[in-house]
């Protein structure tokens, strides 16, 4: 049996919430997403979840129990990712990235 749940989340820029699902895509975490009507489907190796925006301009993860906490939580961290590369300083750029084996994503910067 499963339980549907819904995550509030503080992501509020769908800029970096677009740039986070393509990166996810990218490194084959989640299959595809397409938006509908207002939300967003996302298609995690068939494991279907939804993100749509609360009437405070939140947005908000929704789907099984089992898988949407883990990609909620991958997916904040990818957004945070997003945002610090686009809002860097003009004088410094990445210079390189790494992900270790704790999934924690660390960032050299170089200016």
């Amino acid at each position: 049996m499963s339980f549907y749940t819904k995550i509030k989340t503080e992501l509020k820029s769908k800029k970096y919430l677009l740039a986070a699902l393509e990166e996810l895509k990218k490194r084959g975490e989640i299959t595809n997403f397409i938006k509908v009507k207002g939300k967003i489907e996302v298609d995690r190796q068939g494991d279907i979840i939804n993100i749509g925006v609360t009437k405070e301009g939140m947005h908000e993860v929704a789907g099984d129990n089992r898988v949407v906490r883990v990609f909620s939580d991958r997916l904040k961290q990818v957004y945070a990712l997003e945002s610090i590369k686009d809002n860097l300083p003009l004088d410094f750029e990445v210079a390189m990235e790494t992900e270790n084996a704790a999934g924690e994503i660390l960032i050299l910067l170089k200016g």
